[in-house]
């Protein structure tokens, strides 16, 4: 196999089309091409050229998980996934992600940290809410426990609960006005525990917010 010509693509002019024998055979980036260091009328065994396809699968993934990563910070799971969508194979996938992680560009405890923060600010929830949050998000099990520790500490959680509560009598204060009390505690307690607290913290908000429950 020779290569017979290198062309600039016209619809993506930082992408080559390598011809081999005078046939199209596959695109690659021109960093890619210029790193592997061929020329046209060099000659290509099976094995330099599937080299040559996994480095372009490498740069892909590469520019891929970039381009990701420059929206917001991402978890390990959320890059993989994506990759995977993106028909990358498994092996160049753990790859990238390896490189990422050693370079810092991908760490899941600093990704929970900022994101258990944000979600805490826009609408406060409870520890069991969050903690099944960041499971989706791939967080293992030692860094979810890690980031609970460091969000909720001392009356956080009630705090948390209390401001929740306060922002939702507030908001539907006409509709509560119209149930007795019992009702009025009910869809408080209901609400609060969706969002994820326990029992004992909600009880405790709702006696602060509405008075005694039987």
């Amino acid at each position: 196999m020779i290569i017979t010509k290198l062309e600039r693509q016209k619809k993506n002019p930082s992408r080559i089309s390598l011809h081999i024998d005078n046939k199209y055979a596959i695109g690659v980036h021109k960093e890619v091409l210029l790193k592997s260091g061929l020329r046209v009328g060099d000659r290509l065994t099976d094995s330099t050229l599937n080299d040559l396809r996994k480095s372009e699968e490498l740069h892909l993934a590469r520019e891929s998980a970039l381009r990701l990563l420059s929206y917001r910070a991402r978890s390990k799971k959320e890059v993989r996934d994506r990759l995977k969508r993106k028909g990358i194979s498994p092996g160049v996938v753990a790859e990238v992600i390896d490189a990422f992680q050693r370079s810092g560009l991908l760490d899941d405890l600093e990704f929970a940290k900022a994101f258990a923060h944000d979600q805490l600010m826009r609408k406060p929830m409870g520890e069991a809410l969050l903690k099944q949050q960041l499971s989706k998000k791939g967080i293992n099990k030692e860094t979810i426990e890690q980031v609970l520790l460091e969000v909720y500490q001392g009356d956080t959680e009630d705090a948390y609960a209390f401001e929740l509560a306060s922002k939702r009598i507030k908001r539907s204060r006409s509709s509560f006005l119209k149930l007795d009390p019992v009702k009025q505690k009910k869809r408080l307690w209901d609400y609060l525990a969706r969002r994820g607290f326990d029992w004992v913290t909600v009880r405790k908000v709702v006696e602060r917010a509405l008075g005694p429950i039987p």
